[in-house]
C-alpha cells in the first residue's frame, strides 16, 4: 500500500508497476490505487499468494501486460471474469493446468501472447516495454521528454529547456526517495544548469548541443549515484565498493561515448567542409564550361561557312575511311584464305600421324623381317607380341602409369580444342605419351607390350585396369572413368552419412576415424545394404545385394577350405561364421564398380556393333562418310539436312576425324532410343539401311 501511494504521489504517469513477492493474498486493497494510474500498461504480480482475482478490473483501461504467474489460483471461474474485464490486455503470464489454459485462450480472443508464446502474427508495438531484463524489481516508467531543439532550424541558436534534464530530475528524485530526503532539484543542479546555459549561449550546432546536454545529465547521474553509495557505505562497505566500481565503469563508458561523439562531429564537419570546397570548385568549373559553351555557340552561329567547311571535310574523311576499310576487308579475306589453307595442311599432317601412330614404331629385328617397319594399315595394339622378355609391371605401377596417361590425354585434348584440331583416341595417345616420354622406338614397344600384358593380367582383379583396357579397345567411352570415380566418392559419402546418423553423439573427428576404419577393413551388412538401396532402384538393388552376398559366400568358402587344410582331412570341417555378414570394403566397392561397368557395356552393346560395322580400318575413328553411315544405321529416316546438322555439331571444324568417344558423347540421346528397340528387328533394319546407304552413295558418285 505504501509503495503504491508513493508511486501515485510522485510518479502518476508511470506505465509499469511491479508488486512481485509482496505476499499479496488479494487485490481488493490495491485495485483502486492501480486504477488511478491512467498510463499503466505493465503490471507484475507474480510469486504472491493470490487465489483469485477481482471480478471487475476494468478501471485499468490501458493495461496490456499482466504477469500473475506462480500464484495458487483455484478454479478458472475465480479469475476469468476479472481477466475478461481488462479491455486492452494483450499479453498474459499465468500458471494453470493445460485444460484451464486452453479454455482461457479460447475465451480471450484479444490475447496476442500467452506465457510468452505468440498467438497471432501481429508484432508487438513496443517490445522493449515488456522486457523484464530492462526493468527488474520496481519500475516506474513515464513518458520520455521531448528535446526542445528537435525541430529547430540549423542556423538558429539552441536554447536551454528544463525538459533537457528531465531524466536527471527523475533519477535525483528516486535517489531522494531511497535516502529519505525531500527532493530539491533546482538547488541540487543549480551549478550544472548555469554551466549548461552558458555553454549553449552561442551554440547553433545541434549535435554539439546534444553532447553538452548529455554531459550535464551524466554529471547529475554521477552525483546522485555518489550520494547513494555514500549512504550504503555506512552499512555495507562491500556493496558500496561494488556500486562504486559499477559507477566508475558506466561513467567511463559514457565518457568514451562522448569522446567518440566529439570526434565524429569533428570528422563530420571536416568532411562537410571538404565537400563544400569541392562544390565551390565544381560551381567555378561549371561556370567556366558554360562560358566556353556560350563562346562556341556564338562562334558557330557567326560563321555558317565554317560549318560547311567542317561538313565537307568530314565527308571527305568518311569517304577516305570507307576506301581504307574496303582495302582492309580485302586483305582480311586473303589472310583468312591463307589461314584456312594452313590449317587444312596442318590437319592433314596431324591426321596422317594420329591415324597411324604405328608408323613411328619399328618392330624388333627377326630373321625373316630384318629392320622392316610396321604397316599403318595392319598394325593394331591388340597384335603386339608379348614374349618372355617383356617387362612385367606390378598392379601399382600399372595404375600409376594409367593415371599419367589419363592426365596427359586430358591436357592434349585441351590443346587440340584450342587449336581446333581433332582429338586422338586413347590408343593413339598411348603411343603419343610413350613417344614424348621415352622417344626410342624399342623402349616404346617394350612399354606398350608391358601395358598390354598388365591389362590382361589385372583386368579381372582391378576395375580401373579393366576400364582402361575397354577404353583402349573402344568398348566404352573415355568419360566413363569419371562415372566410376563419382561412384567411389558417392559410396564413401553415403557410408559417412550412415555412420553420422547411427552415432549421433560422436564428434566429426570420431566419425571420420570410423569411416577410415571401415574403408580399410570390413563394412557391416546394415551399412552396405543401406548404401545399395539408396543408390539403385528396387530391381538393381536386388541384383547388387545378390552379387555382394555371392562375394561374401566366396570369401566364406575360401576361409573354410583354408581351415580344412589346417585341421587335416581326418578331422571334421568347421565353418567359420561370418559376423553380421561383414564384407571387406574393397570387395564391396569392386562389386559395385563391376556392376556399373557391365551395365554400361550392355547400354553400349548395340552401338558398339554398329560402330565397328562402319569403322572400315578399325581404328576407332570415323570419317564424314562413315559417320553418316552410322547415323543412317541408327535411324534410316534421316534427311540430308539432318546429316549436315549432326556433322556440324560433332565436327564443327570439318576435321574428318570423329572418335568413338565423341560419337558416344554427342549421340547419347540417340543411344537411349536405340536401347528401346527390339533386337530381332535391328538386324533386318541394319541390313536394309546399309544397302540403302550404299546405294545412295553410289548414286552420288
Amino acid at each position: 500500500m505504501e509503495k503504491l501511494r508513493e508511486i501515485l504521489n510522485n510518479y502518476p504517469d508511470s506505465t509499469e508497476v511491479s508488486l512481485e513477492k509482496c505476499n499479496l493474498t488479494t487485490l481488493d486493497d490495491v485495485l483502486d490505487y492501480l486504477g488511478k494510474l491512467g498510463n499503466l500498461k505493465v503490471l507484475r504480480l507474480g510469486n504472491n499468494f493470490l487465489s483469485k482475482l477481482p471480478s471487475d478490473m476494468s478501471n485499468m483501461k490501458k493495461l496490456e501486460y499482466l504477469d500473475v504467474s506462480n500464484n495458487p489460483f483455484g478454479d478458472l471461474e475465480d479469475i476469468m471474469s476479472g481477466l475478461v474485464s481488462l479491455p486492452s490486455l494483450k499479453h498474459l503470464y499465468i500458471s494453470l493446468n493445460e485444460d484451464d489454459e486452453d479454455n482461457l485462450i479460447i475465451s480471450m480472443a484479444n490475447l496476442q501472447s500467452f506465457n510468452g508464446t505468440p498467438l497471432t502474427d501481429i508484432p508487438d508495438n513496443d517490445p522493449a516495454l515488456y522486457n523484464e531484463e530492462d526493468a527488474p524489481g520496481e519500475t516506474f516508467t513515464s513518458n520520455p521528454p521531448q528535446d526542445s531543439y528537435a525541430n529547430t532550424e540549423q542556423n538558429e541558436k539552441v536554447e536551454f529547456n528544463e525538459t533537457d534534464l528531465e531524466s536527471s530530475r527523475k533519477v535525483y528524485e528516486a535517489s531522494c526517495l531511497f535516502l529519505g530526503q525531500k527532493p530539491q532539484f533546482s538547488n541540487f543542479a543549480a551549478d550544472t544548469i548555469a554551466h549548461l546555459k552558458n555553454n549553449l549561449t552561442e551554440e547553433t550546432d545541434h549535435v554539439k548541443a546534444t553532447i553538452t546536454i548529455s554531459n550535464a545529465n551524466k554529471t547529475l547521474y554521477d552525483r546522485s549515484f555518489e550520494d547513494i553509495i555514500g549512504v550504503i557505505a555506512k552499512s555495507d562497505k562491500k556493496l558500496s565498493s561494488v556500486l562504486a566500481i559499477v559507477k566508475s565503469s558506466y561513467s567511463g563508458l559514457l565518457d568514451d561515448c562522448f569522446t567518440l561523439m566529439d570526434n565524429t562531429v569533428l570528422e563530420y564537419n571536416k568532411r562537410v567542409r571538404s565537400l563544400q570546397k569541392d562544390l565551390d570548385a565544381a560551381d567555378v568549373e561549371i561556370g567556366q564550361l558554360l562560358e566556353a559553351a556560350e563562346a562556341l555557340q556564338q562562334s558557330a552561329s557567326d560563321s555558317e561557312s565554317t560549318k560547311r567547311k567542317v561538313l565537307l571535310s568530314w565527308e571527305k574523311e568518311r569517304e577516305s575511311l570507307c576506301e581504307e576499310i574496303g582495302f582492309l576487308k580485302t586483305e582480311l579475306e586473303k589472310y583468312k584464305n591463307r589461314l584456312t589453307q594452313f590449317q587444312l595442311n596442318r590437319q592433314k599432317i596431324s591426321t596422317q600421324i594420329n591415324t597411324s601412330p604405328s608408323k613411328l614404331l619399328k618392330t624388333p629385328q627377326s630373321p625373316s623381317t630384318g629392320n622392316s617397319q610396321l604397316s599403318s594399315s595392319t598394325f593394331k595394339l591388340s597384335q603386339i607380341t608379348v614374349n618372355v622378355n617383356t617387362k612385367s609391371l606390378t598392379l601399382r605401377q600399372l595404375k600409376d602409369l594409367i593415371e599419367e596417361i589419363y592426365a596427359s590425354k586430358q591436357k592434349f585434348d585441351e590443346k587440340c580444342a584450342e587449336s581446333r584440331l581433332p582429338r586422338e583416341t586413347m590408343e593413339q595417345h598411348l603411343y603419343t605419351y610413350l613417344n614424348q616420354k621415352y622417344g626410342l622406338k624399342n623402349i616404346i614397344l617394350d612399354y606398350a607390350s608391358s601395358i598390354v600384358q598388365g591389362i590382361k593380367r589385372y583386368s579381372t582383379e582391378d576395375n580401373d585396369v579393366a576400364v582402361f583396357g575397354k577404353i583402349l579397345r573402344n568398348e566404352i567411352d573415355e568419360e566413363f572413368r569419371f562415372v566410376q570415380k563419382q561412384l567411389k566418392d558417392t559410396v564413401a559419402e553415403l557410408l559417412k552419412v550412415f555412420l553420422r546418423g547411427k552415432y549421433t553423439k560422436k564428434m566429426d573427428s570420431e566419425i571420420q576415424a570410423m569411416l577410415q576404419q571401415r574403408m580399410s577393413g570390413d563394412i557391416l551388412e546394415e551399412e552396405w545394404v543401406d548404401i545399395v538401396k539408396y543408390m539403385y532402384n528396387k530391381e538393381d538393388s536386388v541384383n547388387v545385394i545378390m552379387k555382394v552376398t555371392e562375394a561374401i559366400q566366396a570369401i566364406q568358402n575360401k576361409l573354410n577350405r583354408g581351415n580344412s587344410r589346417q585341421i587335416g582331412s581326418t578331422s571334421p570341417t568347421k565353418s567359420i561364421p561370418n559376423n553380421q555378414n561383414k564384407v571387406p570394403f574393397k570387395i564391396f566397392l569392386k562389386v559395385l564398380l563391376t556392376y556399373q561397368l557391365k551395365g554400361h557395356e550392355q547400354f553400349l552393346y548395340k552401338f558398339v556393333k554398329l560402330f565397328r560395322k562402319v569403322d572400315g580400318d578399325k581404328n576407332g575413328i570415323l570419317s564424314e562418310i562413315e559417320f553418316k553411315h552410322l547415323l543412317h544405321l541408327i535411324n534410316p529416316n534421316r534427311s540430308e539436312s539432318d546429316y549436315a546438322q549432326w556433322l556440324n555439331y560433332v565436327d564443327p571444324y570439318n576435321n574428318q576425324h570423329i572418335t568413338f568417344t565423341e560419337c558416344v558423347t554427342f549421340l547419347s540421346s540417340e543411344l537411349l532410343k536405340l536401347m528401346g528397340e527390339k533386337s530381332q528387328n535391328d538386324s533386318v533394319d541394319e541390313e536394309n539401311a546399309d544397302e540403302e546407304f550404299e546405294y545412295e552413295n553410289n548414286a552420288e558418285m
